[in-house]
């Protein structure tokens, strides 16, 4: 029985890419991995005591509806509930978009400064999107993935071209989904709910950070 053989000199160009990719964003990447691992443990695998552990606020089921602690008592939910996404698309496209906009900025900035945008990004919004609903389970990279378009568009906007450009199309179409969510549009068709606080604060910390991390570049260069 002949069996078809397989070249693997063709494979070996896009193998070089990937790696290449990765090796100068591996934050942006580590972060798509991340999520990864936990959306399939909890939504594929059914441990959903991950969402426990993971969201902004601890919480319970009681015999009179779901009880939520207080924010504050553990600081690492001030970060985690990035790594929770409550269906495929919702993972697919926040990896997308932390992909494209974030190996931008690690290529500018390095990864120590990324991983620190995350952070403060993921605080923020997670804080706002608190403020906006109270106790819920709610999570998400969105709120940090409006923060690297943000960044990236402010400190543009202060030093030209210093990050490499999103194409408009995607800017404006990330800038409408912002305001169809906010709208109520997005729950009216059955998307679900959208975390709109965390988009838009999200949103405020990438451009405010974005514009004094472009001045400091811009003062740095003269």
């Amino acid at each position: 029985m002949r069996a078809a053989a397989t070249s693997s000199v063709g494979q070996i160009p896009l193998q070089n890419s990937f790696k290449s990719a990765v090796a100068r964003a591996p934050v942006a990447f580590g972060l798509i991995v991340a999520s990864g691992i936990v959306f399939l443990l909890f939504w594929e695998l059914g441990l959903v005591e991950l969402v426990h552990l993971l969201n902004f606020v601890p919480f319970e089921e009681t015999p009179f509806g779901r009880s939520y602690g207080e924010p504050g008592q553990d600081f690492w939910r001030f970060v985690t509930p990035t790594l929770l996404h409550f269906g495929w698309m919702h993972i697919v496209f926040n990896s997308l978009w932390v992909w494209e906009f974030g190996r931008r900025i690690e290529s500018r900035l390095g990864s120590i400064n990324l991983f620190g945008l995350y952070v403060a990004a993921a605080i923020f919004s997670n804080s706002v999107q608190y403020f906006v609903t109270g106790g819920s389970i709610f999570g998400g990279m969105s709120g940090v993935v409006y923060a690297f378009l943000g960044f990236i568009w402010a400190g543009n906007m202060v030093r030209p071209r210093w990050i490499e450009p999103l194409p408009p199309a995607i800017f404006g179409f990330m800038l409408a989904w912002l305001i169809i969510g906010m709208v109520g549009a997005l729950e009216i068709l059955g998307v679900g709910a959208i975390a709109n606080g965390a988009h838009l604060g999200g949103l405020i910390i990438g451009v405010i950070l974005g514009g004094v991390f472009g001045q400091l570049s811009k003062l740095a260069r003269h």
